[in-house]
């Protein structure tokens, strides 16, 4: 049986025990950064995030642990994968973000973006953009900003609407 659902416009992913394990295993590697607002847990949201797009794009390729720009290689195309922690079902108007310096473009070819619920019990694939078309429609914040509903950023970067982004079953 798939663990792939439709979830409205998201596909939704159960990860399994193995899943669980292997994102732990990467976390771990990866250490946890100097003033870790999430004290590494964000390292495994990560790992997760990477896994449950990885099994869901066939035949894309993991290369995270080799390389820094990007996370999966499918059909020429350099995939990053940024994922966020969360409690409850992801909606249309919330945000995704990409956590950089203003004046640094990444470089790779395509973002896909999700949301792992906090037990890790499931992975929400929210959607994707080619990084050229995210880059040049969502709004940078700095650190300690604060958006319309005073929500107030704890990291500099690019942010925009999970509404703006591509069906994730449309990436091929």
């Amino acid at each position: 049986m798939s663990k792939f659902s439709e979830s409205g416009s998201f596909v939704l992913y159960k990860p399994t025990s193995d899943d669980i394990s292997l994102a732990h295993t990467r976390a771990t590697a990866m250490g946890v950064l100097p003033n870790s607002f999430t004290k590494g847990m964000g390292r495994m949201t990560g790992c997760l995030g990477e896994i449950a797009v990885n099994k869901f794009i066939s035949k894309s390729k993991y290369v995270g642990d080799n390389l820094f720009t990007h996370d999966l290689e499918h059909k020429k195309k350099r995939i990053e994968i940024k994922s966020k922690t969360c409690s409850s079902i992801p909606k249309p108007e919330y945000i995704v973000s990409v956590n950089t310096p203003k004046s640094k473009i990444p470089d790779n070819d395509v973002h896909f973006f999700t949301r792992v619920r906090k037990d890790l019990m499931f992975v929400w694939i929210l959607g994707w953009l080619p990084t050229t078309k995210y880059f040049s429609i969502a709004s940078f914040m700095n650190r300690g900003d604060k958006d319309e509903h005073g929500f107030m950023y704890k990291a500099s970067g690019y942010h925009t609407a999970i509404s703006e982004l591509n069906d994730p079953k449309e990436y091929s």
